[in-house]
């Protein structure tokens, strides 16, 4: 189901855990203003993006998962009782060693995490959340912008966005001078198929017995443009048939483009469509 994290190094180890913990009170123990001086991290729909290796990094993810995961505890907690971030991924440049790092310093701190085994668009985790009753869900993705970008965002315990307030308490924990986190013993990780129970409740909405028919009968042939992102087969999956899936092949540049649904940008797939007409096949 394309590129997976490599489960030899999973569960993290004590020692992983450890340094981890060590790393991100180092990061507490110096004033934020200076990691955030030149590009001040700042969240738009609820989620952080900036270029990879020159705004997002490894050190900054490190210091921002934790506090968004304190933050999640403290808005949802109390209504959920649960003590677990979902931590999932998306198909761009480091993705999978992005969304490490988030398990990693997350867990540190003492929260259970449940670590994606594989890539899968942004809702599926969002399910996954309220599904597992967990806090919320920490994402590596930037959304529909172009390959030099990475992101994080932090959806809510109801699986939704979370409200500005949540992000700018995040903000503000980053721009604290001494910016303090809660110390616990090591929490637990656990990996899982996102798709599993996302095309469950997918499958719970749309009559899939009636497409699955049409396309048997040679009614219906369906074509899915993934653009090289994280939907790739993901309406195989829902369906349980073949489809034509487009651009399915993992291209973190997107072709030097972006995985947005703009004509600039679905021009192979025009381009196949024509092809189909020309022949007459549709």
């Amino acid at each position: 189901m394309g590129s997976q994290i490599d489960r030899s190094s999973l569960p993290i180890t004590d020692t992983l855990v450890n340094e981890n913990l060590i790393f991100v009170r180092l990061l507490m123990s110096h004033p934020a203003s200076i990691i955030t001086a030149i590009h001040p991290i700042k969240f738009g729909t609820d989620g952080w993006r900036g270029l990879i290796a020159a705004d997002f990094t490894f050190e900054r993810l490190r210091l921002v998962a934790p506090i968004a995961a304190q933050v999640l505890a403290q808005v949802y907690g109390p209504q959920t009782g649960s003590n677990t971030i979902i931590v999932g991924y998306d198909r761009r440049f480091l993705s999978e060693e992005f969304a490490q790092a988030t398990a990693e310093s997350v867990r540190a701190i003492g929260f259970d995490v449940l670590l994606s085994d594989t890539f899968a668009p942004t809702p599926a985790f969002s399910w996954a959340a309220k599904q597992q009753n967990a806090l919320g869900a920490l994402v590596i993705t930037a959304s529909h912008n172009p390959g030099g970008y990475s992101g994080l965002k932090v959806k809510s315990a109801f699986g939704g966005s979370v409200p500005p307030e949540v992000t700018q308490q995040i903000e503000a924990l980053l721009e604290a001078e001494h910016p303090t986190l809660e110390s616990k013993q090591p929490g637990s990780l656990q990996i899982f198929n996102p798709w599993t129970s996302y095309c469950e409740g997918l499958r719970s909405m749309v009559d899939v017995p009636a497409i699955r028919a049409a396309i048997a009968q040679g009614k219906l042939t369906v074509f899915a443009d993934v653009m090289h992102g994280a939907a790739a087969t993901g309406l195989a999956q829902l369906l349980d048939s073949p489809i034509q899936e487009l651009n399915s092949n993992r291209d973190p540049l997107f072709e030097g483009g972006a995985p947005e649904p703009l004509p600039k940008y679905c021009l192979s797939c025009f381009r196949r469509f024509a092809t189909i007409r020309v022949r007459g096949l549709w």
